[in-house]
């Protein structure tokens, strides 16, 4: 598990880091994102937007693998 610590002075731009990072790193699988918004004297706003995301990067061969187990599961329990 990876952890990844992204902050801006607004949502709008703390989303867009988000996004960006999500698109350069892919495949991944976020575990959990926790978002925070914290006073503060150094950006323009006035407040810091914050997220901390534990994630797991997996190459696309390991994520199709899962993904075809997940289908097979799926496929059994319909079965019964």
């Amino acid at each position: 598990m990876e952890v990844k610590l992204f902050e801006n002075d607004t949502s709008e731009h703390l989303e867009e880091d988000i996004n960006a990072f999500l698109e350069q790193e892919r495949p991944l699988a976020i575990d959990k994102i926790g978002y925070q918004v914290t006073p503060s004297q150094f950006c323009n706003s006035g407040l810091t937007f914050s997220a901390l995301m534990l994630y797991e990067k997996f190459d696309k061969g390991a994520l199709l693998k899962i993904s075809d187990e997940v289908v097979k599961e799926i496929n059994h329990g319909i079965e019964d």
